[in-house]
């Protein structure tokens, strides 16, 4: 006979429930979280709901996400941008060259790229890059590669000279980016356009205070203003022209001591201040730096950085120029260089795909769009016989 076992009495047990987590406030979540985060994880964010979408795009978010990126000591959000005389576009992260001394380079898919035009950088600001396209009557277009949005700008209505210099940058004091035009003729002072992107039109203003004996490069912002280094007549003396992007005029900056017949100026922009490159060619550069906008006591000579090897003008073209904690971003020839200003000694960052480039740029990764205060459309413009039909948005979402 089988035994019979008395059942066990079934005790339940309330399962303990997890500790309750709060509800974070939205503006917390938006204003002290997202803030803090790189454009590409706030960009795949926009695809969460209506909502998100709304909340990073507006002008307020993608302020306050500019103002912290920018004030970040670090270089994650800062990359550089390669223009290659085929017709491409590179770029690589800052943070990689300067703490890795190693990375890659990647394609950009910029605009017109399919027209196959020869591409130039203009400058970048806040995030937006400047492209011009001066085979197609210099063709302007405003782009921020890291959301892939662009504008095209609209014609002058004076046309376009063969010989343009450009200028790009920011007014805070109309929250307005501007684009300036120096159309330079045979003879006379360059007859000068300004863009705002704003009003989405284009104005004449008053002209150039000089005669230019030559083309320059494209114009440095500090301080609110524009800075030309050029050559002018009737002696080709060199001089620093700027333009106040919000009183809009123009007026001569005076100069440090060490301009002579003997060297090359170069005008740069490094920690925020406006530099003077004094190159001496096949010896080294001095380095000189206005601490303070528009005081011309404020010039300090910064530092004079000897070449490792002989190198031709033409090997020190390249406008790349980036300071940070005492090292000096340069090209030299074909090789980036870092020079240590403390040690008088250069490091060999190891980028692949950066040999052969023509011209290079920094810029900041932000959510600035070129289309915030207008429309986004599309038009068809004729490149190369071919209709070519030209979209306000790069890529889809």
């Amino acid at each position: 006979m089988a035994r019979v076992y008395p059942q066990q009495p079934q005790i339940f047990c309330k399962k303990k429930r997890p500790p309750f987590l709060p509800v974070v406030p939205e503006e917390i979540i938006f204003e002290s979280i997202l803030t803090r985060l790189p454009v590409k994880s706030l960009f795949r964010f926009r695809c969460v709901c209506k909502s998100w979408c709304s909340s990073i795009s507006d002008p307020r978010f993608v302020q306050n996400h500019l103002t912290l990126v920018k004030s970040h000591d670090g270089l994650e959000h800062w990359r550089v941008i390669f223009q290659y005389p085929w017709r491409v576009l590179k770029s690589c992260s800052l943070s990689n060259i300067f703490h890795e001394l190693k990375g890659c380079s990647v394609d950009l898919d910029y605009p017109m790229r399919k027209a196959r035009l020869n591409v130039e950088i203009v400058g970048s600001c806040n995030g937006l890059v400047c492209l011009c396209f001066r085979h197609q009557e210099n063709l302007l277009i405003m782009w921020n590669p890291s959301i892939k949005e662009w504008k095209v700008i609209a014609s002058c209505a004076t046309g376009s000279p063969p010989k343009s210099a450009y200028g790009f940058g920011y007014s805070q004091s109309f929250d307005d980016y501007k684009l300036v035009q120096l159309a330079i003729g045979k003879t006379g002072k360059p007859r000068t356009n300004v863009y705002s992107l704003r009003a989405d039109s284009w104005k004449s203003i008053e002209e150039f205070p000089s005669e230019i004996a030559s083309e320059p490069s494209s114009g440095k912002v500090v301080g609110g203003a524009l800075n030309w280094g050029v050559d002018v007549r009737p002696n080709n003396s060199w001089m620093i022209v700027s333009y106040d992007l919000a009183e809009e005029r123009f007026e001569t900056l005076s100069q440090p001591d060490c301009i002579s017949q003997e060297t090359k100026q170069t005008l740069k922009v490094m920690g925020g201040c406006l530099c003077i490159l004094c190159v001496r060619f096949r010896v080294c550069v001095d380095i000189w730096m206005m601490k303070e906008y528009g005081v011309k006591e404020s010039w300090t000579k910064l530092v004079s950085v000897k070449y490792p090897w002989n190198l031709t003008p033409s090997q020190l073209s390249k406008s790349l120029c980036f300071m940070k904690c005492n090292g000096i971003l340069m090209f030299l020839g074909n090789y980036l260089a870092i020079f240590d200003m403390d040690g008088k000694t250069y490091k060999y960052p190891v980028i692949y795909g950066v040999m052969d480039c023509e011209e290079a740029d920094i810029y900041i990764e932000s959510l600035v769009s070129p289309n915030a205060h207008n429309a986004t459309g599309s038009e068809t413009l004729t490149v190369n016989e071919q209709e070519i039909e030209v979209s306000s948005r790069m890529a889809s979402e």
